[in-house]
């Protein structure tokens, strides 16, 4: 069972091993489709940008973390300097709070939207867009051509950060039918009309890691992995 990190720097190793994978499943997309490494399909557009993406957040984190051991001398921190430095107004728990939970729920909405547009994109290559528009038809089809069960921990697991991403619409509440899961012991809990409680940056890290486990199956399925070029439609 993971362990929850006891400081924030603890999210960083984590973040380098699903950038790593990514590279991995990008290197497995030149090799079977005949590509190049630069070039613009959308699987590697995609896995790109979510290299970006999580590398951008891990420097973020490097940075803030940096200024504070700047801040601290023989083991003291010197709050006025580091609060002057960042040009916060608030006391030291509540800019930290500020930054990161910004940060942390920023980087979920992107990180899902880039995952929506390659399943996407790979649709629309596939002639197999769904009639009716929304992420839960989009996942259904793009689990169906690739032959994985449509009401399958895949399933679960791409719509519980679909399900985190449209919390952020209402104000934190899940609106929508109830779901449950564990995923490495952890538990996501989405009651309809209740505050989602699993938003926290060891839940996404352990979703966003198996959202990639289910995103690299699909581009190494039989319809998806010998594609010459998906183009990037959106």
């Amino acid at each position: 069972m993971p362990q929850k990190p006891k400081h924030i720097m603890e999210l960083i190793p984590k973040f380098r091993k699903i950038v790593e994978d990514l590279e991995r499943i990008k290197k497995y997309v030149v090799m079977e489709s005949n590509i190049s490494y630069t070039s613009q399909d959308a699987r590697m557009v995609a896995l790109d940008s979510l290299q970006i993406s999580i590398s951008a957040v891990s420097m973020w984190i490097q940075c803030c973390n940096s200024l504070a051991n700047f801040h601290t001398k023989q083991e003291t921190f010197e709050e006025t300097g580091f609060l002057k430095s960042v040009g916060s107004g608030v006391n030291k728990e509540q800019t930290e709070m500020i930054m990161f939970d910004h940060l942390r729920l920023g980087f979920m909405t992107l990180i899902h939207f880039k995952i929506d547009n390659v399943f996407h994109n790979i649709l629309k290559h596939l002639n197999a867009l769904p009639k009716k528009t929304g992420y839960w038809y989009l996942t259904d089809e793009i689990l169906s051509q690739c032959s994985f069960s449509k009401k399958g921990a895949e399933k679960d697991i791409l719509t519980a950060f679909a399900n985190l991403r449209n919390s952020l619409h209402g104000n934190g509440i899940h609106r929508t039918r109830d779901l449950m899961l564990k995923i490495d012991q952890k538990e996501f809990n989405f009651i309809k009309d209740s505050r989602v409680e699993c938003a926290s940056w060891e839940h996404i890290v352990i979703l966003l890691e198996a959202n990639v486990k289910i995103l690299k199956k699909i581009i190494q399925s039989d319809k998806v992995k010998k594609k010459d070029v998906v183009p990037s439609f959106c």
